[in-house]
């Protein structure tokens, strides 16, 4: 299996340099006379007490044990508070989804619609620097498990795109193993590999943006415990994004996210069942509050307050 994983990354990845755009005749010459690309640069900045709120919708489209698919349409608002900057100038960064509809179907079915996930008013905590790379996160209460409305692998906003600047068109790749507790609790697991390209800088919902796409192949894990269930849920991962980050404000903007999962779902030692999740998604700032010295402090307080005594709080070595 890893063998077949490695040789699709391979293909995928050779095939996207041979069709990246050439434009020669566009890059200006120095007074060396070689030729340079345009520069595009890549940061995010966060003050404390800025709150973002994002407007998702998804769709998706999932199958297990070659069952009839089940199809879901999914319209979220999540929040996004910059409680604290460290001395270093990383973000700690509280998520929470505050509300949601979703509307699920399978053939020969009548459509059901819901307003109401365990995952709802959830608070996880995050530590990020200024180009995604995670260092620290804490969930609000450990002794309470529950999923995204997405799945443990759905679309995430803030990773790890390594490099703050590139010249367009140019692209590189990073390695990364990220614990996603934004996605569900236990925290599920991704080892994936990306290839990142820069674009040109773009003008999204009124703003100039710095755009880079990317291609991500990757094998996750999860293991699902309730009262009723105990198993363990494997996937390898294959996905297409776009990200746009304000170059004024430096927060992401626009987020456009496709992704393809292989499930394994082991519900015993010898028996497991085979699925597919497809994934579309769509992020969009709906809601900017920037910082504010005396409402910091108060959503700070308040934030605190929402958190249990049962705190689980992880930090990577």
């Amino acid at each position: 299996m890893k063998k077949i994983q490695l040789c699709f990354s391979l293909l995928v990845i050779i095939f996207y340099l041979e069709t990246l755009p050439v434009y020669p005749q566009l890059l200006p010459n120095d007074s060396t006379g070689i030729k340079k690309k345009d520069t595009v640069c890549f940061k995010l900045a966060f003050h404390a007490g800025d709150t973002l709120t994002y407007s998702i919708v998804s769709m998706d489209s999932i199958v297990i044990n070659y069952g009839a698919p089940l199809k879901k349409v999914r319209n979220e608002l999540l929040s996004v508070v910059c409680d604290s900057v460290s001395k270093k100038g990383t973000f700690f960064l509280s998520l929470e989804l505050l509300d949601f509809i979703g509307y699920e179907s399978s053939d020969g079915e009548k459509e059901v619609e819901r307003k109401e996930t365990p995952w709802k008013g959830r608070i996880v905590q995050i530590e990020i620097d200024s180009v995604g790379n995670r260092l620290s996160w804490s969930v609000d209460d450990s002794t309470v498990g529950a999923m995204s409305t997405g799945g443990a692998f759905q679309p995430y906003l803030f990773f790890y795109f390594k490099e703050p600047c590139k010249g367009v068109d140019e692209t590189w790749m990073v390695q990364t193993l990220d614990e996603l507790p934004e996605n569900g609790f236990p925290v599920p697991l991704l080892k994936q590999s990306s290839l990142f390209r820069a674009r040109k800088d773009i003008d999204t919902l009124g703003e100039k943006c710095s755009s880079f796409e990317f291609i991500k192949t990757g094998q996750g894990s999860i293991n699902v415990i309730d009262e009723k269930t105990n198993l363990l849920v494997t996937s390898i991962i294959n996905s297409f994004g776009i990200y746009d980050i304000s170059q004024v404000r430096n927060i992401p903007v626009y987020f456009y996210y496709t992704v393809e999962q292989k499930l394994t779902v082991h519900l015993s030692k010898d028996e497991t069942q085979p699925g597919w999740h497809y994934i579309t998604s769509n992020w969009t700032l709906s809601q900017y509050k920037p910082f504010d010295a005396v409402a910091a402090s108060k959503i700070k307080a308040e934030t605190l307050k929402k958190l249990p005594p049962k705190k689980y709080i992880k930090k990577r070595k």
